[in-house]
């Protein structure tokens, strides 16, 4: 069974119902692509209960599902499935019915002084596969269940090497371009580079404006909605012809696509990822030249470092920061992210305060001073915090913080506060 393929099917199963909840849906897989023995059906519902409980617990927020795998010498391989859901959370005791409901054995956490105990941790075991399920939520607005398997397994493809777009041009189109931002991440690591669009009409005049010589895009994905396919037959025309020109569509679309347009459902699949790049590979002509304005690649992305105690802060966290156009790293304690600092300097930390070993404004004058002594070079550090009174955002700059954000964090707030904090480099903020 390819672990891939069966855990995109699941997300796009799971899409329609997140959508309903008002919830946005960002999708990732990371390592190679894996041929595991396994119940098939046993682990698609596994999969599938944690998503269901993600969804039931938030809502007008971010979905994100994520899949790690890796593959060892002795035939086995480790799957480690994500599903974190950020947004307006359901209340304590809605959430311990649903983990009772799971099986789910829950120990819970002191709140502040006064205010009893809150959600906090909770493990099980799948019915379906026998797997280790995990869960935790956050004080505000955050949940996160993990599945954990180690499987006998074996590499979809035993000695080709993963395609690299090398610098091809792929083009997005999308009224919704936040929607995008997982598929640029996963195109970038493909040796793509992008360009956003946010209509057809858009796309074409750019197509328009390059001159003789300039490279056009190889390929471009387009995501009908709204006025469905204003602007894109326009903008099929101008392309060169051999461009692979895909619509994304939901797994049962409304509208029929234009004849002769490939249509593939979104997400993407890492196998349809990879299909779509060695298409690119023959047009080697087409990756000569420059677009306007410059398409972005995966080295073009910003670096950011998240710093939290507690891990569905750090997902969480981390899923808006890709979608803000970061690549991101994470530490759990203010020590770590010294040693994070050091390894690799990023363009911005989203720093908690309150933390164990090492507290946010202790570790942001020890960064700070790491700089002054020539250590590091400068970039920016943002406070993330839930307790708005106990620190506020004096405290936060007079230890050396150029921005400050209150949680539960939204997208809309952190691109509002890393435009003022990170003004003069517009790049580092595009998708």
């Amino acid at each position: 069974m390819d672990f891939a393929d069966l855990f995109t099917r699941s997300a796009r199963e799971m899409a329609p119902l997140a959508q309903r909840r008002g919830l946005q849906v960002l999708f990732d897989y990371r390592g190679p692509l894996l041929r595991v023995e396994s119940d098939e059906a046993a682990l698609h519902q596994s999969v599938h209960r944690l998503c269901e409980a993600a969804i039931a617990l938030v809502h007008d927020g971010f979905l994100f599902l994520s899949a790690q795998t890796t593959l060892h010498e002795a035939g086995l391989g480790d799957v480690a499935v994500s599903v974190a859901a950020a947004g307006a959370r359901a209340d304590d005791s809605r959430i311990g019915e649903l983990l009772r409901s799971l099986g789910m054995t829950e120990r819970r956490l002191a709140a502040q002084p006064g205010q009893g105990e809150e959600p906090g941790v909770a493990t099980g075991v799948c019915p379906s596969t026998g797997a280790v399920v995990s869960f935790a939520a956050d004080r505000t607005n955050g949940v996160l269940f993990a599945l954990d398997l180690t499987l006998p397994a074996s590499p979809m493809q035993e000695q080709d090497p993963p395609p690299d777009a090398a610098g091809a041009r792929a083009w997005l189109v999308s009224d919704a371009p936040g929607h995008w931002e997982s598929l640029v991440r996963r195109l970038q690591r493909l040796g793509w580079a992008t360009s956003t669009f946010a209509s057809g009409q858009q796309a074409s005049r750019q197509l328009a404006a390059l001159k003789p010589g300039m490279a056009r895009p190889t390929l471009v994905i387009a995501a009908p909605s709204g006025n469905a396919f204003e602007g894109l037959d326009e903008l099929r025309m101008r392309l060169p012809p051999g461009t692979q020109f895909v619509l994304a569509t939901e797994p049962e679309p409304s509208v029929a696509p234009p004849a002769g347009v490939e249509t593939i459902p979104w997400p993407f699949s890492p196998g349809e990822l990879l299909a779509l790049t060695r298409r690119a590979e023959d047009a080697h002509a087409a990756f000569s030249g420059l677009t306007m304005p410059a398409p972005l690649t995966f080295g073009d992305r910003p670096h950011a470092l998240v710093v939290d105690d507690n891990s569905v802060n750090l997902l969480v966290a981390s899923g808006l920061l890709q979608a803000a156009g970061f690549e991101v790293a994470t530490a759990c304690s203010g020590s770590e992210a010294i040693e994070r600092c050091r390894e690799q300097a990023p363009r911005l930390v989203l720093m908690d305060i309150h933390m164990p070993d090492m507290d946010g404004l202790e570790a942001t004058r020890r960064l700070r001073a790491l700089q002054r002594e020539g250590a590091l070079p400068h970039f920016a550090i943002v406070a993330a915090t839930a307790d708005t009174v106990g620190v506020g955002e004096a405290s936060c700059r007079q230890a050396g913080m150029d921005g400050f954000l209150s949680k539960p964090l939204t997208l809309e707030a952190i691109q509002c506060e890393l435009a003022r904090v990170l003004r003069g480099n517009r790049k580092s903020l595009a998708a």
